[in-house]
């Protein structure tokens, strides 16, 4: 009896899911290697098996592992956000009390009612 495409693919499925979740072994592994490696639509499939397994990992509330490289690089990208963030308020503060002194060095500020010119009637 031969086997249809559609069982074919389902198998392949989860060969490749058995994979990702490593749950094979010896020849059964390199097999699901060497399809992984030969098709790219095959690739992009182990590699959302593993997304979908850290995401399920994450949500079952067990720890996950991070590299202490992942763990330092959004460390220090978090220092660098909150040091730019700082920055530009005092950059932007400083800009605008240097505007305010020109335009009042230049008497570029319109007079309001409350203000004379000085000479006293």
């Amino acid at each position: 009896m031969m086997r249809s495409a559609e069982q074919e693919r389902w198998e392949v499925l989860e060969k490749i899911g058995a994979y990702a979740a490593g749950e094979l072994g010896g020849e059964e592994a390199r097999e699901a290697e060497r399809l992984i490696f030969e098709r790219a639509d095959y690739r992009r499939l182990a590699e959302s098996y593993a997304r979908m397994l850290v995401m399920l990992d994450t949500l079952g509330n067990e720890p996950v592992e991070a590299p202490e490289v992942v763990i330092s690089f959004v460390i220090r990208r978090a220092y660098v956000s909150a040091f730019m963030q700082s920055a530009e308020v005092l950059l932007a503060s400083l800009g605008r009390s240097y505007l305010d002194a020109f335009v009042y060095y230049l008497g570029l500020r319109p007079k309001t009612a409350g203000q004379g010119y000085g000479g006293g009637i």
